[in-house]
C-alpha cells in the first residue's frame, strides 16, 4: 500500500476529489445491493400471489435505481481519472525537474530509452492504476462486504457452500501475483533495451548511413523487439496459466449458487424471491472473482513501474547549493586550481593540478586526446565535484557559490556541441533569453557566424533542426560560440570550439576574441597550437598531470611536448625553428 499512499499523495488538493469518487463508488454499491431486493420482491409479492397492480411502480423504480446506479459509476470514474490525471501532470512535472538536477554522472551511466520510460510509460501505468484499479479495487471489495451481509442475513448454510471457493480463489490469485511481478520488472527492462536501441539510432542516424549499417540496425532492434515480445508472452503465459482456474472458479460458484439454491426451495429453506435475490446477487460474487485476474496482472504492472519511477525521483544528488552562500557580489574572473585532484572510481584523471588565473587573462590547455583537459572544465563549472583540493573563483571555492549564480557567471563552449530544435536567434541567446537583438548579433559577427546566418532562407529565424541537422560542423561551433559569447560572462571557457573551423576563421574568431570590450577571463582548450599561441600561459597537461606551463616562447624553449607539437602540425624541422620559422 505504501506505493498507492505515495501516488495518491501527487494529488494534492484533488485528493478531494477520489474522495468522493469513493463516495460515489459507496453510494453506487448501495444502489447495486437495493436492486436485487426489488426483483425478490417483485417476485414474492408480485408476480407470485398476482398482484400485477404493483409490477409497473416496482419496473419504474429499478429502471430510476438503475438510472441512478450508472450516474454514480460515472462520476466515480470521472472523478478519479480527474485526481489521477493531476497526479501524474505533477509527478511527470517533479521527474523534469529531477532530470534537470541529476549529475552528468546519472546520463552517463543510464540509458537515454530507460530515461524515457521512466518519464512516460511508467507514469502512464500508475496513472492507470489510480484511475482504474483503485476505484475498481474499492468497488469489489464493497460488493462483496455487502454480498456477504445479505446472504448471512437470509441463510448462512447457503452461504458458506458458496465460499467454498473462495480461498481456492485466493490462492490461485495469489501464486499469479507471485510469478507476474518479477516477469513484469524483466519485460520493463527489455522495453528500456528498445526505446535505448531506437533513442541511439535515431540520434546516430547520419553515422549509421554513413558506414552503410541499416541492415545492422535493423536487425539489432529486431532481436530487442522478439525479446520484449518473449517477455511480454513469457508474462501472459502466467497469466493464462492462472486466469482459467481462476475463471473455473467463478464459474463453479455459480453452478452451486443455481443447484443449492433450487434444493433450498424445494426444501422449503428459502423463498423463490430469495433464490432470485441470490441468483441477481451471485454477480457481485463472480464479478470481482472473473476481473481478479486482470486486477493482479494491472497491480503488478503498478508495482514494476513505480520501482522504477522512485528509483528515479530518489537518486541521490551529489552536486548541491550550500547551505550558505558566500560568494561575492561582483565576480571579477579570478580563477584558481589549489592541487585539485579528480577521481572516478579507481581512475584518477587529474592529479595535483595548480593554476592560478588572474581576471582577464587568456589561458591556453594543451594535451594529448584523454589527458583531462575535459576534466578541468568539468570541475570549474562544478559539474563534477573535486576529490581533493579545491577550484576558487574570485578567492571562493565553487562549492560555496549557488550552482545557478556559479554557472551564469561563466559562459562555456562544450567539445560536443549541442543545438536545440529552434530559431538560431534562440539558440544564441539561450543563456540570457531576454538580450538584446544587438548583443545577439554582435556575438554571431564575433564568432563568425553573421555572414553564414544571413544567407540562410529566414536569417536568424531559421529553424534548426533537431541538434543541429542541417548545418555543418563549423557552423555549429560557431553558433556554440555566440551563445557562449552573448552571456557576456566573467569567464569563457572554449572547449575545442574551433576544431571544424578553417585556419583563416579561426584567426578571425581569435582576433574578434582578442579585441571583446569585456575583459574576461579566457580559458581556451584546444588541440591546435594556433588556438593557444598567443594566450598569456599555456598549461600542458597529460595523464591528469600539467608537465608544462609557460608562454608560447618559453614552451618553444623547452623543447616539450608543445616544442615537438607545434613543430608537427608545422610541417617543420629543428633547425626551421632554429632559424625562426616560429
Amino acid at each position: 500500500m505504501k506505493h498507492y499512499k505515495w501516488a495518491i499523495g501527487w494529488m494534492g488538493k484533488y485528493k478531494i476529489l477520489l474522495a468522493l469518487s469513493i463516495l460515489f463508488n459507496i453510494v453506487g454499491v448501495g444502489l447495486m445491493a437495493w436492486e436485487p431486493y426489488i426483483f425478490s420482491d417483485m417476485v414474492d409479492n408480485v408476480l407470485m400471489p398476482q398482484h400485477f397492480e404493483r409490477l409497473f411502480p416496482m419496473l419504474g423504480l429499478s429502471l430510476l435505481v438503475g438510472l441512478a446506479f450508472s450516474a454514480c459509476r460515472y462520476f466515480t470514474s470521472i472523478l478519479a481519472e480527474t485526481a489521477a490525471e493531476t497526479a501524474t501532470m505533477r509527478l511527470k512535472g517533479a521527474l523534469f525537474r529531477k532530470l534537470m538536477e541529476l549529475p552528468t554522472s546519472y546520463y552517463r551511466e543510464n540509458k537515454a530509452g530507460d530515461i524515457i520510460n521512466k518519464c512516460s510509460g511508467d507514469v502512464e501505468v500508475i496513472s492507470r492504476s489510480m484511475s482504474f484499479v483503485v476505484p475498481k479495487a474499492v468497488e469489489f471489495a464493497l460488493m462483496l462486504a455487502v454480498a456477504l451481509f445479505v446472504f448471512l442475513r437470509i441463510n448462512w448454510q447457503y452461504t458458506l457452500v458458496l465460499l467454498l471457493v473462495a480461498p481456492f480463489t485466493a490462492i490461485a490469485a495469489n501464486k499469479m501475483g507471485e510469478q507476474l511481478h518479477p516477469a513484469f520488472k524483466r519485460a520493463r527492462k527489455q522495453l528500456s533495451n528498445l526505446n535505448a536501441v531506437v533513442a541511439e539510432n535515431i540520434a546516430g542516424n547520419r553515422v549509421v548511413k554513413a558506414f552503410v549499417r541499416e541492415d545492422f540496425e535493423t536487425e539489432k532492434f529486431q532481436k530487442e523487439n522478439h525479446a520484449y515480445k518473449d517477455r511480454n508472452i513469457e508474462a501472459n503465459r502466467i497469466w493464462l496459466r492462472y486466469g482459467p482456474i481462476i475463471d473455473s472458479l467463478a464459474t463453479l460458484m455459480t453452478v452451486l449458487n443455481l443447484t443449492f439454491g433450487a434444493v433450498m426451495v424445494v426444501l422449503g429453506k428459502i423463498t423463490l424471491g430469495e433464490l432470485t435475490l441470490f441468483l441477481t446477487f451471485a454477480w457481485t460474487l463472480n464479478e470481482p472473482l472473473l476481473m481478479l485476474g486482470m486486477l493482479v496482472n494491472d497491480v503488478q504492472r503498478f508495482h514494476a513501474s513505480m520501482e522504477k519511477v522512485q528509483e528515479l525521483y530518489y537518486w541521490d544528488v551529489d552536486i548541491q547549493d550550500p547551505e550558505t552562500d558566500n560568494s561575492p557580489a561582483e565576480v571579477h574572473g579570478d580563477v584558481k586550481l589549489d592541487h585539485v585532484t579528480l577521481t572516478y572510481g579507481s581512475k584518477s584523471v587529474l592529479k595535483d593540478v595548480c593554476m592560478d588565473i588572474k581576471a582577464g587573462q587568456v589561458i591556453g590547455i594543451m594535451g594529448p586526446t584523454g589527458s583531462g583537459k575535459t576534466s578541468l572544465v568539468n570541475v570549474i563549472d562544478r559539474f563534477v565535484d573535486v576529490s581533493e583540493g579545491s577550484v576558487q573563483i574570485d578567492g571562493v571555492d565553487v562549492r560555496e557559490w549557488p550552482l545557478k549564480k556559479l554557472r551564469g557567471s561563466i559562459g562555456l563552449t562544450m567539445q560536443d556541441v549541442f543545438l536545440f530544435s529552434d530559431t538560431v536567434e534562440s539558440n544564441i541567446a539561450y543563456g540570457v533569453p531576454d538580450t538584446s537583438d544587438e548583443n545577439v548579433l554582435q556575438s554571431a559577427t564575433i564568432a563568425d557566424a553573421h555572414s553564414f546566418v544571413s544567407s540562410m532562407s529566414d536569417g536568424y529565424d531559421t529553424i534548426v533542426g533537431e541538434r543541429g541537422t542541417g548545418l555543418s560542423g563549423g557552423q555549429k561551433q560557431r553558433i556554440s560560440l555566440a551563445r557562449a559569447i552573448a552571456k557576456r560572462a566573467p569567464v569563457l571557457i572554449l572547449d575545442d570550439t574551433t576544431s571544424a573551423v578553417d585556419m583563416e576563421t579561426e584567426q578571425y574568431i581569435q582576433e574578434q576574441l582578442a579585441a571583446m570590450p569585456d575583459n574576461c577571463t579566457t580559458i581556451i582548450i584546444a588541440q591546435r597550437v594556433s588556438s593557444v599561441k598567443y594566450a598569456d600561459c599555456i598549461y600542458i597537461i597529460d595523464n591528469g598531470k600539467i608537465i608544462e606551463h609557460g608562454s608560447h616562447a618559453e614552451l618553444m624553449r623547452q623543447k616539450g611536448y608543445y616544442y615537438h607539437t607545434c613543430i608537427m602540425q608545422h610541417g617543420l624541422e629543428d633547425s626551421d625553428v632554429e632559424g625562426g620559422e616560429l
